[in-house]
């Protein structure tokens, strides 16, 4: 708070006469009742103003203060305004007021950061501002919703996509689905979810660089003008109340367990000292002084404001600060006084005065000196904590588009500083698949309109690798148009971090994998192997008996054999089950495809002559693919089986087959004419254990599970594309990134 303190009067019968004034004043005050509107309900969030009263604080001042609870229909601003309360408590949307012209003063700002976030349930995979776009959002115009534009700005979410709906104040309505996120203080609401065994996601606006006051105590411009005196006490003595329940919470929440309506919403003490304890965090009086306001600041969320287009180019802070009306120092003296010692007097002033100046320029001397060895101990301390890191810092003035880079990390990635970027851009450095991405980012600082980023890409080093950075960026300066002038930022080796992140992704889908091939054995041992188990064990028990005649052995023994053949049946699916997941072992070999395909049409050669089938190739773009052998034929044979036993009996069976390259793939396209398949029914089945589609056809439903594992365990894909009575196409994907 910006107060121009009261200077001391020297003459007696001023000092009587303020002493006068004094008294008529607080008599007048104690006559008068200051109304303070509070921001909501009674809650630990108002401790200062509620230690001020029972205190004494107030009282001490001469002030009797009524305290408004607040509420939903009761917002503080338009309550104040209107003239319902003198005082109130709001957010940092007071700033939007002001640049609308309301006459809105603020006295001191409590929370030194604002204290609203955005909750999302956790299952519904809410993490970031732009996992909100096209969610519904629920928000108050005076609460949050301020905050919720600028960070809708700042990540370039359109506010078209945004479903906002007026706040209920029930924290079930996000619990029930009825909205996709809610803005809550991080000081209540939170605390209240996990309460009740709710699990949530917060998005902060900090974590976004948007960054403002909370909790603000302000006033009109009017009531500021007319009792400056009073408005000034009432502020002390609210701030004084609020070093004393930031010093001592647990008294404070026994109090305001006290307060009408406290215990009935559910608060308990647990409640209110988890309040406090996250609201130090916000207040941050160890290491501010309660009350604190830089105007350098509210400038900068003006500047923030003008950024994301929501205040004028002209719009200034100018009347929203608090100013204290002193009184100036008022001193006369005697001119005969003046004028029968200015001798004597400019004789002692220059003695003492010369003596001062030769104390100070020796103690300054000696400060400078320390002052220098110090910065010097603290700029070797920080070059070695920037290079332990791994960071390497830059800036560039855009007026002569110089940029600096540091040498030493330049170093690292193999090129000569002094040639460093001479005949190149850095964005010649970013590789191709992250350059789009750099290219916005920077786009966007260049232009102002993300006054910081951070960004995690690939760059290439001397030596043709590539190493994944994290840049971090951030405008030192704006020019006159609103874009940036100068720029600073700093590059930390991630490599090394992504590096592992791959390794831990690996893991993690073979284990996927694994898990999901012992549930599919689970399968198998629980339906195919218990049941002709089962069967046998009473068979053999019924055998055991002397007196079964021989019709009724001989059955039994039948039935015996059947079983077995089960058992063998299903254990030679385990069998080629197991072995097609071990790609990764089997030998592989450059394999000419029209030869190995000439090959699987001769060991079948029947079949296809009794189906008609007409097969067509084309391997003209890719002729041949490193691949196991015995996994090639295993695809050709199931495919090309499947074709024949799936025919058209209104058509002559066509069978194409033909390659192409796309990326780091061959992709052998085999197509057929078939009676195809309802891929909206079947789509996600069709390469499951035991699947089978047409019941009138002979089949186990495994060949296609074994060649999609056989295919997947060399990194490769195989994917389906059917339609009734057209055909289907199968698109197989064999990686080229292992080939000789």
């Amino acid at each position: 708070m910006m107060l121009i303190t009261l200077s001391k009067f020297k003459r007696l019968d001023f000092l009587f006469f303020a002493g006068i004034l004094l008294l008529c004043t607080n008599s007048y005050a104690q006559k008068d009742t200051l109304r303070l509107r509070l921001k909501w309900h009674h809650q630990f969030q108002f401790a200062g103003y509620y230690a001020a009263q029972i205190k004494g604080y107030y009282k001490d001042a001469g002030l009797n203060v009524q305290m408004l609870e607040g509420s939903e229909v009761n917002p503080p601003v338009k309550t104040v305004l209107e003239g319902n309360a003198d005082f109130g408590v709001t957010g940092s949307d007071i700033l939007s007021f002001h640049i609308d012209k309301k006459p809105v003063v603020v006295l001191s700002a409590i929370f030194q950061h604002s204290p609203y976030v955005f909750i999302t349930m956790a299952d519904k995979k809410i993490n970031s501002a732009t996992d909100l776009a096209g969610k519904k959002i629920m928000a108050s115009p005076d609460q949050g919703w301020l905050l919720l534009q600028a960070l809708f700005l700042r990540e370039g979410i359109p506010f078209e996509n945004i479903q906002l709906i007026e706040h209920s104040w029930n924290n079930k309505d996000l619990i029930d689905g009825k909205v996709d996120a809610i803005t809550g203080y991080s000081t209540a609401e939170p605390f209240q979810f996990r309460k009740m065994g709710q699990s949530i996601n917060l998005i902060r606006p900090i974590d976004y660089g948007i960054d403002f006051y909370g909790d603000l105590l302000f006033t009109t411009r009017e009531f500021a003008d007319k009792h400056t005196a009073k408005v000034e006490s009432f502020t002390q003595a609210s701030l004084k109340g609020w070093a004393y329940a930031m010093s001592h919470p647990s008294e404070i929440a026994d109090y305001i367990l006290t307060l009408p309506g406290v215990k009935e919403r559910g608060f308990t003490k647990a409640d209110l000292m988890n309040e406090a304890e996250e609201m130090h965090k916000l207040i941050l009086p160890d290491l501010v002084e309660i009350g604190h306001m830089n105007p350098g600041r509210w400038q900068a969320m003006l500047d923030t404001y003008k950024q994301l287009g929501m205040a004028k180019k002209n719009d200034t802070i100018d009347g929203l600060l608090f100013a204290g009306l002193g009184y100036k120092k008022i001193m006369y003296f005697d001119i005969l006084l003046y004028s029968l010692g200015i001798g004597g007097s400019l004789f002692i002033i220059a003695l003492v005065w010369n003596w001062q100046l030769r104390k100070i320029v020796h103690k300054k001397t000696i400060d400078l000196q320390k002052e220098i060895i110090f910065r010097k101990g603290a700029e070797q301390r920080l070059e070695l904590a920037i290079e332990a890191a791994g960071l390497g810092i830059w800036e560039w003035n855009l007026d002569n588009t110089g940029i600096n880079y540091d040498p030493k990390w330049v170093k690292t990635l193999g090129y000569d500083p002094d040639k460093f970027l001479k005949e190149m851009s850095w964005l010649d450095l970013v590789h191709p698949e992250d350059s789009d991405n750099v290219k916005e980012n920077m786009r966007g600082l260049l232009d102002g309109k993300l006054p910081a980023n951070s960004l995690a890409y690939r760059i290439r080093t001397k030596a043709g690798q590539w190493k994944w950075i994290l840049s971090f960026s951030k405008i030192l300066a704006f020019k006159k148009d609103g874009t940036a002038g100068n720029l600073i930022g700093a590059h930390l080796d991630i490599d090394f971090v992504k590096e592992k992140e791959r390794e831990l992704q690996e893991i993690t889908k073979e284990l996927r994998k694994t898990n999901s091939e012992l549930e599919k054995f689970a399968y198998i041992t629980s339906h195919n192997l218990r049941a002709p188990v089962v069967n046998l064990m009473s068979l053999t028990q019924i055998q055991a008996e002397e007196t079964l005649t021989p019709e009724l052995n001989e059955e039994i023994t039948n039935k015996i054999h059947y079983c077995v053949q089960q058992l063998d049946s299903t254990l030679n699916d385990l069998i080629e089950i197991v072995a097609s997941k071990s790609g990764s072992h089997v030998l592989k070999e450059s394999l000419n495809i029209q030869a190995e395909l000439d090959l699987i049409v001769r060991s079948i050669e029947k079949q296809v002559s009794d189906s008609g089938a007409r097969i067509e190739t084309n391997f003209a773009e890719v002729k041949n693919i490193y691949f196991p052998k015995r996994f090639l034929h295993s695809i050709l044979l199931n495919l090309l089986t499947n074709s024949i036993k799936y025919r058209s009996d209104k058509r002559k069976l066509v069978i194409t087959i033909k390659t192409r390259i796309k990326k780091d793939f061959t992709v052998l396209y085999f197509s057929d004419n078939g009676i195809g398949m309802n891929m909206n029914k079947f789509g996600n089945k069709i390469f499951g254990l035991y699947q089978r589609f047409h019941s009138e056809i002979d089949g186990k439903g495994l060949g296609l599970y074994i060649i999609k594992s056989q295919i997947e365990s060399l990194d490769g894909k195989i994917e389906v594309d059917s339609m009734p009575d057209v055909g289907t196409t199968f698109k197989v994907s064999f990686s080229n990134l292992a080939s000789p």
